[in-house]
């Protein structure tokens, strides 16, 4: 991202890694539900801590318009 304004960096760094932990948690590979996976409970951690800060993210409108490919 090229931008002088940190809140602004900062913002759509959080939208941008608020998408690719949602996508990567949805293709995550089904396993028992009683196992443990540490995968997983940090995703949900990390998008707890990123919703609850939302208002410091950038709406969709002010978010780059980029393609997330997980390999």
């Amino acid at each position: 991202m090229a931008t002088n304004d940190i809140q602004q960096a900062i913002a759509e760094t959080g939208t941008a890694l608020l998408a690719l932990v949602d996508e990567a948690l949805l293709s995550h590979e089904p396993h028992e539900i009683d196992e443990e996976c540490e995968f997983e409970e940090f995703a949900r951690d990390l998008l707890r801590v990123l919703t609850s800060h939302s208002d410091a993210l950038a709406s969709v409108e002010d978010a780059p318009d980029t393609d997330i490919v997980l390999s």
